[in-house]
């Protein structure tokens, strides 16, 4: 019983030995397959190391122009036109390429004057004897024949508010209480006008050439309700 005991632990030790010569080493490492096996490895860069000229473009996002203002709609004007015959011939272009528009004629306000005058007397008849007092002194004046100060006294129109001033205190040194106001100085215009929206759908080339046509021309936005016709 001994000598079976010894040879089947002899045998157990060999059986241990063998396979352990026959396993691969193992040295605590992990293998990595290299590119030539199939797994493609990707440098990473970092974009400090990237030169400008190396970075794709940006798109800029461009803001669309506004057609509201406080709730208020904006149309496009373009002129103004000295003769009506140019502003249809523009109208009938827009109207080729399906853009809404229409010439109009609009009161813009110019230059703003300065109103010497006495305030509207109590009837034509006193007006007129007032004017006849005021010339007799050497005083240059008229009826004011209509309007908000029908029957009151004219004493002249002037561009410059210091000049309207100065009359009107050498006017109160003689005793005249005259008074003056601004009076904005109002003309016709024909402008070109398109409805919101309608100036976005023309292309940067048609505003060029336009503009190559018509040097003088202005482009400019103004609130729909004081454009309407």
């Amino acid at each position: 019983m001994r000598w079976i005991a010894l040879f089947l632990l002899i045998l157990n030790l060999g059986v241990f030995a063998w396979f352990m010569a026959a396993s691969p080493a193992n040295d605590g490492t992990v293998s990595v397959d290299s590119p030539g096996r199939g797994t493609e490895i990707q440098e990473i860069v970092l974009v400090s190391e990237i030169s400008p000229e190396q970075l794709p473009p940006v798109e800029e996002e461009t803001a669309p122009l506004a057609t509201e203002v406080s709730g208020e709609q904006l149309c496009t004007l373009i002129g103004p036109f000295p003769e009506e015959y140019l502003g249809r011939d523009i109208v009938e272009r827009l109207s080729a390429l399906q853009v809404s528009a229409s010439l109009r004629e609009i009161q813009m306000q110019g230059q703003m004057r300065y109103w010497v005058f006495l305030p509207p007397l109590n009837s034509r008849r006193e007006a007129f004897n007032r004017l006849r007092e005021l010339q007799a002194q050497g005083i240059d004046s008229y009826v004011i024949p209509k309007g908000a100060l029908a029957d009151g006294i004219s004493f002249g129109i002037f561009s410059e508010r210091e000049r309207a001033e100065g009359l009107a205190e050498e006017l109160a040194e003689k005793g005249i209480g005259a008074q003056f106001r601004e009076e904005p100085q109002t003309h016709m215009e024909r402008w070109i006008i398109l409805a919101p929206g309608q100036a976005e759908r023309l292309a940067g080339e048609f505003w060029q050439h336009l503009q190559e046509e018509h040097p003088k021309l202005d482009r400019r936005r103004n609130l729909c309700s004081e454009v309407a016709s």
